[in-house]
Parts: structure tokens; C-alpha cells; sequence
């Protein structure tokens, strides 16, 4: 979680810092200040190495255990974060820490920047630990950047009911919130199987970031988790008008959900709207869905032309025995011999024996009692339709010659 932004964690203390005035002031010689000076000259004009180098011997002159060490630890460490050595930095700065010899401004200012540091180099349980103790002692400092790196460290470890309250604080105390603190916030409530407070931040970040796709689709993937399919659908189709729906796959989602709230209508003109504009593939499947969604919305008809469509695009005839069911429903009696042979002739039916009672029946009622009774006996080879097979035969029998 290296950033650029851990350059500006304001450890670039060396120059001597003033102690608060409850603190005793603290100095270092003469010969050290101008050392830090040349230091801050190099700085300056970014010679990095130099001053490390410089920095290291002035570590090898300075008292151990003193004031000047510390700072002069403390300065390596700010030159190490310039060269984006970060793990260097942290160690330097926990060295210098440990001397336990900063005023304690300065020690807290210490302990906030090792707890950034050891964020970036990934060292979360490390990042907690120090800077825990830093909040405790300065609550009223505490800001929205800090909230927001306790609750990623926290984030990191799993711990992730430690960090919630942190990253909402975070949101809460700024003026404009980051977009990654906000998705770091909804990302606690799903591992936290919390999708109510999910789908009422999902509604934040729609209304914040309107030309974002991918908080519409996670709004009514929420609003499915919670059962409420249609919010979840009345999100879909904003996201539709939006633009945000465009693939085959993201369509026949938006048409299957429709489906499940009970809109068939709604489903068969989307889908018929957009196999005509080749969004979606003219294939079987698509067409009998669309000839679904037509039949539950009674629209026959479109149904049969639907119907028609996915028959002669597969290879087995069960379409076609679909559209000659629907046929005989309708009385379309030569219509529904058409499909039914088609569909014979095809194969491939779970339910031959069936089909030949449907075609027996619509033979019947165009007086067709050859073929009729033809196709009552193809049928009543089959075991379950060899009753009602048989029957029909005798009906004839006893009315028609």
C-alpha cells in the first residue's frame, strides 16, 4: 500500500523544533546544527544519497542514547521516505523513537508517521500498535487520513468490525471524502453480510458518482441479496436508459429479473428490442425465451412468430411441439399438424407418444380420420399415452366411420 502522498507525513524536521512551551527546551551543538544545515541544502536540491551518507556519519559522531541521535535518526529516516525506501525509514524512525529522549511533541508526531510508514511497507499489526497509542493521547487530533489508515490496517487483518467505525469516521469528518474510503466502507459490509447498510451506502455513491457503472450493478446485485427484486430491477433499468447496460450477458439478466417480478410484457419487448439490435444473438435459446415471455403475457401471436423462430434454429423437435401445443390451445388445427410433424420428423422429443396424441386430435378435428387414427396408434406404442391413445381410437370408432 505504497503512496506517494507518505512524502508529505511532515518528518522533515532538520532544523531544531521548538519544544511546547510546557516542554523543556532542548538543544544540540553548534557543529551539529551546521551539519543539518548542508543536510537540508542537499535535500533541497534532491541529493538524496548524499545526504544519507552525510547523515550516516553524523550517526557515527553523535553521543548514543542522546538527543542528537535521535534527530539525526529521525532525519534518515525522512531522507530514506524521499528515496521511497520506506522499510528503511520505518526502522530508522523506530530506532529513534526508542531512545525515548523526543519532547513529546515530537514523539507523537513520531509515533502518527512510524504508523503511516509502516502501513505502506504492509506491516498492519505494527501500523495498530503504534499508532493506537498516539490516538489515545491526542483525540482531538485525530483526522480524517488517520481514521481512514486505522481502519485499512484493520481491514488488512480481517478485523473487520474494529474497522468500520473507523472508515465512517473518516467519511464523516471530511468535506470530500476519498471514492476509496467509500469502497472500503462498502467492502466491510459485505464481509460483514451487513447488505441493508451496503445497499444504503450503494445509494450514496449512485447519487455521488452517477456515471460509475459499477455502483449501479452492485445496488441491484444487493437488492437480489435482500429479496427485493424489484428495486433491484428498477436500478437495472435506470442503468439501462444510463447507457450501463450494453452486454448480452447484462441484458438477459435485466429480461430474466422482469421475468421473476412477474412482468413478462416488459421482458419480451427488451428482448425483442434488442435481438433487433443484434445485442443479443438471434439463437434458440434467446428466441424461445422471447416466446416464453410473449405466451405469459398472452401474446400469442408473438408467442407463435417467436416460437416459429427458435423451431428452425434447433436441432431437435421439441420447439416445434411446443408451437404445435400452442396451436392446438389456439384451435389452429392445420397449424398445429404443421409443427407437430416438424416436430416428429426432428426428434429428439422427451414426449413422442404426446406429440402424437396432440397431432391425432388436430387431424380429428379437420375430419382427417385416416390420419387420425394413424397417429392414435403411433401414440399408444408408447406406455404413458397408450390409455389415452386407445381410448380416443374407440371415440372414433363409435362416431365416425
Amino acid at each position: 500500500m505504497k503512496r506517494t502522498s507518505i512524502l508529505l507525513f511532515c518528518i522533515l524536521f532538520f532544523s531544531v523544533v521548538h519544544a511546547e512551551k510546557n516542554e523543556k527546551p532542548i538543544s544540540i551543538s553548534p557543529a551539529l546544527y551546521k551539519k543539518f544545515k548542508k543536510t537540508e541544502t542537499l535535500i533541497s536540491n534532491k541529493s538524496y544519497q548524499q545526504a544519507e551518507q552525510k547523515l550516516k556519519t553524523m550517526l557515527t559522531s553523535v553521543k548514543q542514547g542522546s538527543y542528537e541521535q535521535a534527530i539525526v535518526l529521525r532525519s534518515l529516516s525522512s531522507v530514506y521516505a524521499l528515496k521511497e525506501q520506506y522499510k528503511k525509514a520505518a526502522e530508522a524512525l523506530s530506532r529513534c523513537l526508542n531512545l525515548k529522549v523526543l519532547p513529546e511533541s515530537q514523539e507523537q508526531q513520531g509515533l502518527q508517521n512510524l504508523g503511516q510508514l509502516y502501513m505502506a511497507t504492509e506491516q498492519y499489526a505494527k501500523a495498530i500498535k503504534t499508532i493506537e497509542p498516539w490516538v489515545a493521547k491526542n483525540p482531538k487530533k485525530i483526522d480524517a487520513q488517520i481514521n481512514a489508515l486505522i481502519a485499512n490496517a484493520y481491514a488488512q487483518l480481517k478485523r473487520y468490525r474494529k474497522a468500520l467505525p473507523y472508515i465512517k469516521k473518516a467519511i464523516a469528518a471530511a468535506k470530500k471524502p476519498e471514492e476509496s474510503w467509500y469502497q472500503l466502507n462498502l467492502a466491510l459490509y459485505y464481509e460483514l453480510d451487513n447488505y441493508s447498510s451496503a445497499a444504503t451506502l450503494l445509494k450514496q455513491l449512485v447519487r455521488r458518482y452517477p456515471d460509475k457503472k459499477t455502483y449501479w450493478s452492485q445496488l441491484s446485485s444487493v437488492y437480489q441479496q435482500l429479496k427485493q427484486y424489484k428495486k433491484a430491477v428498477s436500478i437495472k433499468r435506470l442503468a439501462y436508459k444510463n447507457g450501463f447496460i450494453a452486454t448480452e450477458k447484462e441484458l438477459l439478466e435485466l429480461v430474466n429479473l422482469y421475468l421473476y417480478i412477474g412482468s413478462p410484457y416488459k421482458a419480451a419487448k427488451l428482448l425483442k428490442d434488442e435481438i433487433d439490435k443484434k445485442r443479443i444473438s438471434s439463437s434458440s435459446k434467446n428466441w424461445e425465451t422471447l416466446a416464453n415471455a410473449w405466451t405469459m403475457a398472452k401474446e400469442f401471436d408473438a408467442a407463435v412468430n417467436a416460437l416459429e423462430r427458435a423451431s428452425k434454429l434447433n436441432a431437435k423437435g421439441s420447439l416445434y411441439q411446443q408451437l404445435g401445443q400452442i396451436h392446438v390451445e389456439q384451435e389452429k388445427w392445420q397449424q398445429a399438424i404443421n409443427a407437430l410433424n416438424k416436430a416428429i420428423s426432428k426428434g429428439g422429443l422427451k414426449q413422442t407418444g404426446s406429440t402424437y396424441i396432440l397431432l391425432g386430435m388436430s387431424y380429428y378435428e379437420l375430419n382427417n380420420i385416416k390420419q387420425a387414427k394413424k397417429s392414435f396408434l403411433n401414440a399408444a406404442k408408447y406406455s404413458k399415452n397408450k390409455k389415452a391413445a386407445h381410448q380416443w381410437l374407440e371415440y372414433i370408432k363409435g362416431t365416425k366411420s
